[in-house]
């Protein structure tokens, strides 16, 4: 608090103490007081009054001081009127009082909010849960359906043991193989794009659950040894439909183990391996490859495909952000690399991008390694 500001707050009472004065003067002068005890009363009285004022500054001062002190190293800010200092200024117990109830009226809105998310982020992972179960089985249908064996309905019959009856007999068999091999050629390719159809439909429920589970990712994770070739070998079976039919080369050079939650980073991985293949090239390759650094793991996914612009790199972890690539693909949701970026962040892990127009992008994932860890010794005795 400024001496100035606190004058100018007090400028009605500066002037009704001076008009008070000037009265009070002008009242003993008329009725025959002497002029030096006048002048003495008006030396008293503006005394008595700039000390008043001093006082009242100071206290005032070190009471705002004390509350801004309070404000800005509380980490509940919300709670400052529970926590102002005691005073004895009736103005000071009254914005204490209003603070309170106001505090305790947006606190209750926050709980009702609060419990209103987690009743709809609960109600949604049930939700993807039960959804999962039919969409489990209409893979397994295409399973069983590839697989299975179409009954010829119009078996031949040979009328007669004659030669030329053979013959006949014999076409009528290679035309029905034929036509046969045909159907069941047509039959797997359906079953093959309704199963990955199916696969994209789960995947995207699966980024439905793990959204609904970004803000309490320390309830469903289990950190523990994990190796990267085994995890990158399980993300890429989940796509392996999407692989085969967007002729897509894989290449996994990666012999580190790390320590995270494998499930949701096969979920990342998938997700970034979804991202490549949209954006690819005609011939399309995704090499996946580790390094080792200071106290850290870099996993580095690359391809070759189309790239991202340089005015477009900074942004695109941004929430809902599709760039110039993503304005060319009608589905782009700008929420795969947003939802890895968070992801990541709640297990530790940087993630991180580099990209050349023409030339590819370079996905990389640092995992960080404990000095504890790598310095416990595969002797170590057991505590069982």
């Amino acid at each position: 608090m400024k001496l100035t500001a606190f004058l100018a707050d007090k400028c009605l009472l500066l002037l009704l103490h001076l008009i008070c004065l000037a009265l009070l003067s002008a009242f003993l002068h008329i009725t025959g007081y002497p002029a030096a005890n006048i002048t003495l009363i008006c030396i008293f009285w503006l005394l008595i009054l700039t000390v008043w004022l001093f006082l009242t500054f100071r206290g005032r001062r070190n009471y705002y001081k004390e509350a801004f002190h309070i404000l800005e190293n509380t980490d509940k800010p919300w709670l400052l009127g529970e926590m102002l200092p005691d005073s004895f200024f009736l103005e000071d117990k009254l914005h204490r009082e209003m603070l309170c109830r106001s505090n305790r009226a947006a606190l209750e809105k926050i709980r009702l909010s609060e419990d209103t998310q987690r009743e709809y982020r609960e109600y949604l992972e049930s939700w993807v849960h039960e959804i999962k179960a039919p969409i489990s089985t209409i893979a397994l249908l295409c399973e069983n359906g590839k697989t299975a064996d179409i009954p010829n309905a119009q078996q031949t019959q040979v009328p007669a043991p004659n030669m030329h009856n053979f013959l006949q007999t014999q076409e009528l068999r290679s035309s029905e193989d034929i036509s046969l091999d045909r159907i069941t050629s047509v039959t797997n390719r359906v079953f093959r794009d309704i199963r990955l159809e199916n696969r994209k439909i789960e995947n995207y429920v699966d980024m439905v659950l793990y959204h609904a589970r970004s803000e309490e990712v320390y309830k469903d994770y289990l950190i523990k040894e994990t190796d990267l070739q085994e995890m990158i070998y399980e993300a890429l079976e989940k796509e392996r439909l999407l692989f085969i039919k967007s002729h897509v080369r894989a290449e996994v050079s990666c012999h580190e183990t790390v320590y995270t939650d494998k499930k949701w980073c096969v979920f990342i991985l998938s997700q970034l391996i979804l991202n490549s293949i949209k954006y690819r090239a005609e011939m399309p390759l995704l090499r996946f490859y580790t390094s080792r650094g200071n106290n850290q793991i870099t996993l580095t996914i690359e391809d070759n495909g189309k790239g991202i612009p340089a005015e477009d790199l900074p942004r695109i972890f941004e929430k809902g952000f599709t760039g110039r690539n993503g304005r060319s693909q009608e589905k782009a949701t700008g929420m795969g690399l947003y939802l890895c970026k968070k992801l990541c962040g709640k297990l530790g892990i940087s993630l991180s991008a580099q990209s050349e127009c023409g030339k590819g992008t370079w996905m990389l994932l640092t995992f960080p390694v404990s000095s504890y860890i790598t310095e416990v010794s595969p002797q170590a005795p057991s505590f069982e």
